[in-house]
Formats: structure tokens, C-alpha cells, sequence
């Protein structure tokens, strides 16, 4: 076992976020504002919106077989990690559709049998635990949900949260540092990133300050300092 003290790590280094979003809300498109050389696995098949990054190189997973193809996408980015700052597995939702679509062909009603649910919640923690140690930052995409929260009054609301199977999805939030959900401004259509949980979004960062921050800044890991005004209120 390998110990060390928490005074040599740095927060900002080797990053790890779930980033969601509604379908079309510009989360492949963020990845346009990672720093050094990114290697992005399309599953959802939306990565033209990065035509023209020549810091960007792509691999498309096979929809046919795609547990397969993702073992093979990890691979070679273990093998190929030192050319590489940043990997990239855009979507995480859409994958989850594809294994279980698998899964189905193989049965008699064209379902998924009830044992391929638990057998996917436990492959998809040990795709995250997999990618979250090649040394390099990670990222994962997900489309977004809504799932109904009944507190102890009896009152109900509804949050938003990354489309993933409801067994695993709180496991998943919890082993990545930051989740954040993109949104845009209806007035002003700039896209920000919700960084910080509430009633209606579930959220967090545990590598900075930052509740919020703009598209482009997802990526620049540091507590924001205060403004005077900010701190005297």
C-alpha cells in the first residue's frame, strides 16, 4: 500500500469530472476548451461539432459490440497515455443503451434479463475507477434526467441529474470530484455550468470554490477569489 501525505498533492492536478446536460446542450463542444492533446471516444456519435480541433483525436465505439469496443478504447489509451493530457468518454448515457441493447439480442423477448441491470451497474463503476488512474485528466459526459425527491414533509420536487441507471447513478457522483450540469441563459444564451447542489440540480465540486462558472472555464481548476463587495456581504 502506497501512502502519501496530503501536503504533496495538488487539487488541480490529473482532474476528473461528469459533465450532463439535455441532448444538444453542448457538451461535446466543450471539449474545445481542454488544454493539450485530447482523446475523445464518440459514443453518441456528435463529435463533428469538434471539426477542425487538431488537438483532438477521436475514436467512434462500436455500436454492435460495445463493451468490447470500450476495453479496446481503453487499451490504447493506457498504452498511448503519454501523448495525451486529457481522455474523453462522451456519452456515458447513450453507452448504457448500447450495452443493454446488446444484451438484448440474445434473449427471447428482446429485453435485457433482470441479472444484465446489476452486472451493468457493476461494469460501468469499473469503467470510471478504470479511466479515473491512467494519470491523466478524464472526463465523462452524460444527458440528463429528472428523478423525484420525496423529503421527510411529505413535500415532492423534481431534480435534475446525468441520465444513468437510478441504482448506480449516486455511486457514480459520488467517485467523481466534479459534477456539473450545463445550462444555458435564456435572456443572454451564454452556457454556464452549475457546480453546487440544490433542490432542483444535483451538483458538486470538490476541487475548488466555484458554484458556478462559465463554458469555457470548466476546465481551470482554482478557488475564485472573493470580491470586496462579495466579502463584506
Amino acid at each position: 500500500m502506497q501512502i502519501t501525505s496530503a501536503s504533496e498533492m495538488k487539487k488541480e492536478e490529473n482532474f476528473c469530472q461528469l459533465l450532463y446536460a439535455e441532448p444538444g446542450g453542448g457538451k461535446t463542444s466543450t471539449m474545445q476548451y481542454l488544454e493539450g492533446k485530447t482523446l475523445l471516444l464518440d459514443i453518441d456519435h456528435t463529435s463533428r461539432v469538434l471539426a477542425g480541433k487538431e488537438n483532438i483525436d477521436i475514436a467512434k465505439i462500436d455500436t454492435d459490440n460495445p463493451e468490447a469496443s470500450i476495453k479496446e478504447f481503453y487499451v490504447y489509451a493506457k498504452k498511448n497515455i503519454a501523448n495525451y493530457e486529457n481522455i474523453v468518454i462522451d456519452n456515458l448515457s447513450h453507452y448504457q443503451k448500447l450495452w443493454l441493447m446488446e444484451k438484448a439480442k440474445n434473449t427471447k423477448s428482446g429485453q435485457p434479463e433482470l441479472k444484465d441491470y446489476g452486472i451493468f451497474d457493476n461494469h460501468l463503476i469499473g469503467i470510471v475507477e478504470a479511466f479515473k488512474v491512467l494519470g491523466v485528466n478524464v472526463i465523462f459526459t452524460a444527458w440528463e434526467t429528472t428523478r423525484q425527491i420525496t423529503l421527510e414533509s411529505g413535500q415532492l420536487y423534481n431534480q435534475f441529474l446525468p441520465d444513468i441507471r437510478e441504482k448506480v447513478v449516486n455511486h457514480i457522483m459520488g467517485i467523481i470530484p466534479i459534477v456539473g450540469r450545463l445550462v444555458r441563459n435564456p435572456q443572454t444564451k451564454v452556457r454556464g455550468f452549475i457546480l453546487s447542489k440544490s433542490d432542483g440540480t444535483f451538483a458538486k465540486n470538490q476541487l475548488d470554490n466555484r458554484e458556478f462558472c462559465l463554458q469555457n472555464e470548466i476546465f481551470t481548476i482554482g478557488d475564485v477569489v472573493p470580491s470586496t463587495e462579495e466579502e463584506n456581504k
